[in-house]
């Protein structure tokens, strides 16, 4: 047997980013190059189309060392799967939960639940399970005495408080989490900040800003400060762009080991618990949510989460049924059990894209954070974030399956009990869910008539375009296979009933009959003539639909004209 090492490239000339720019300029043919290849995050990241070894200097840094940029546990590790229940999902959901595999119990109950009702929650579940309450329950009472009321010692007990650690009076469940050496006392809650609308780096600052004051709470209390930030834990959301989460995840830890740092202490591990995006989930076409968090999952496991909490598809309806948690717990066990996502450490680390990625957010965040020690308003800048994210949303520069994009008007309605929503949740699919809404609650379904002039070939990609927009607002449209005269198409609008015309069709068409066929329509009584495209010249049409435009706007203005 030869010796000889085979070179997989050792056939190939070397190619270098001068190279490929000559190509990519041959396809971009004057161009611009940022323009078309280079994307921004709401965090002012520029995002390059490709990466290479001069874009990141290197992390020396090993898997479950300082920073921990790579991790915590330096053999990787399964991550906990943690699911979350409310009194309205019941006892017999949480006891299916950890039969089909979940490994700890998330209560979503507030300080008014007494031990009797966490009790009755619980009954049947092994003390073996951690049990967390949700951040901010104020419930800590309840569960301590449920576990006092089960014989369970403090050696005994696992969970957490869910004290908020941005709360001054935290330090109280600091001190007596110490008595309970696997109990977490507190949550910097970054995640709720992504709920309010938060970019990545200000959900980063956001939670280290969370963090210190946790530190400067238990300085006052006279803990220990290696203590106290072994009794935290941050919550993260998982959103639908993978790399931005894993490059946040790991962004995260290197954060938090240079605050522990600076503050005299042991770079300490951050304990990371993520959540699949509350904003993102919807509840139209619902079962979209089954990929979002699917995505959401894999790039919380790969970017090295300590625990993961995927919602059920069901979740911005109501209560989630059997169907919808089982999924939402057999996720994470399909990534886990049979990818086996934990058994790869760092799977993310030497990407360049990933790592330059993670190099930039943790500047950005830091950056952030030191402005927010000095005074800054977070919520000032959460809110031009949130701004500027649900411009995209409106201008379906941001797409929304299943929402913004390919909606089904005949899509069978989900119905599921109330249950208590997230305080100061911001789902980016609400505006236009309430469009469909305030069109569903109308005796019949309005409608527009598509005025496609021409053959199919030459009208149906704006009649295409005009139609999925529409549905968006919750207004379907009255099809056809084109006219040749503009008069053919006025006399099927008159016979179709509708008070709304769209035209329909090629620029070079526009230019022979657009005038005339949008004159005609207004003269034969329709109250709004719309024209599909951007064109240089409107033809006297009330108003454009085009790529771009605010199609929110666009829809509430038909809605005011269709009297919904």
């Amino acid at each position: 047997m030869s010796d000889a090492v085979m070179s997989l490239a050792g056939d190939f000339d070397l190619a270098g980013r001068d190279q490929w720019m000559a190509l990519v300029e041959q396809v971009l043919r004057g161009a611009p190059f940022d323009k078309k290849l280079v994307h921004t995050t709401y965090d002012g990241i520029a995002i390059q189309p490709l990466y290479t070894g001069a874009d990141h200097a290197g992390d020396p840094s090993l898997p479950g060392v300082a920073p921990f940029t790579r991790g915590s546990r330096a053999a990787g590790g399964a991550w906990q799967v943690r699911q979350a229940h409310a009194p309205a999902t019941g006892n017999e959901a949480v006891l299916a939960d950890l039969d089909g595999g979940v490994d700890a119990i998330e209560l979503l109950v507030d300080g008014s639940s007494s031990v009797d009702e966490i009790d009755r929650l619980l009954r049947g579940v092994p003390d073996s399970v951690p049990v967390m309450l949700g951040p901010g329950s104020e419930a800590a009472d309840a569960l301590v005495g449920l576990w006092g009321r089960r014989g369970v010692t403090p050696a005994e007990a696992r969970g957490g408080f869910g004290a908020d650690a941005a709360d001054p009076r935290v330090g109280a469940a600091v001190s007596r989490s110490l008595d309970y050496p696997d109990v977490v006392a507190a949550v910097a809650n970054g995640a709720r900040l992504a709920d309010q609308g938060a970019s990545e780096a200000q959900e980063l600052a956001g939670s280290l800003a969370h963090g210190v004051a946790y530190l400067r709470a238990c300085e006052d209390a006279g803990i220990d400060l290696g203590e106290a930030a072994a009794k935290l834990e941050f919550r993260y959301a998982a959103g639908v762009d993978q790399f931005l989460t894993m490059a946040k995840l790991r962004a995260a830890r290197r954060l938090w080991a240079r605050v522990t740092q600076v503050c005299g202490i042991e770079p300490a591990v951050q304990r990371q618990h993520a959540v699949t995006a509350g904003a993102m989930m919807s509840r139209r076409d619902p079962w979209v949510n089954l990929i979002r968090t699917t995505v959401a999952c894999f790039a919380a496991a790969a970017g090295g989460a300590d625990a993961i909490t995927v919602s059920p598809y069901d979740a911005a309806i109501g209560a989630p049924d059997p169907l919808g948690l089982r999924i939402a717990r057999n996720t994470q066990l399909l990534l886990r059990e049979e990818s086996h996502i934990d058994q790869v450490i760092d799977p993310a680390g030497g990407s360049y894209y990933a790592e330059s990625l993670t190099d930039a957010l943790a500047a950005t965040a830091w950056g952030l954070f030191q402005e927010l020690e000095a005074g800054a308003n977070l919520t000032e800048c959460i809110e031009a974030a949130h701004a500027a994210r649900s411009r995209d949303v409106a201008t379906r520069r941001l797409p929304l399956t299943g929402i913004s994009e390919f909606p089904d008007l005949d899509e069978p309605e989900v119905e599921r009990p109330p249950m208590k929503g997230v305080p100061g949740l911001r789902r980016l699919a609400e505006p236009f869910e309430a469009l469909r809404d305030a069109a569903d609650a109308a005796p019949s379904r309005p409608t527009a008539f598509l005025a496609n002039l021409g053959p199919m070939a030459v009208h149906s990609a704006r009649a295409a375009f005009a139609a999925n927009l529409l549905a968006a607002g919750g207004i379907g449209v009255l099809g056809n296979d084109g006219f040749d005269t503009p008069e053919e198409a006025v006399a099927a609008w008159a016979a179709s009933g509708s008070l709304i015309a769209v035209v329909c069709s090629s620029d070079e068409v526009y230019q022979e009959n657009a005038a005339a066929a949008v004159a005609a329509l207004k003269e034969a009584g329709c109250g709004y003539v719309l024209l599909a495209g951007r064109p240089d010249d409107r033809w006297g049409a009330d108003g454009c639909i085009y790529m771009g435009c605010d199609a929110i706007a666009a829809l509430r203005f038909l809605h005011e004209r269709l009297g919904l």
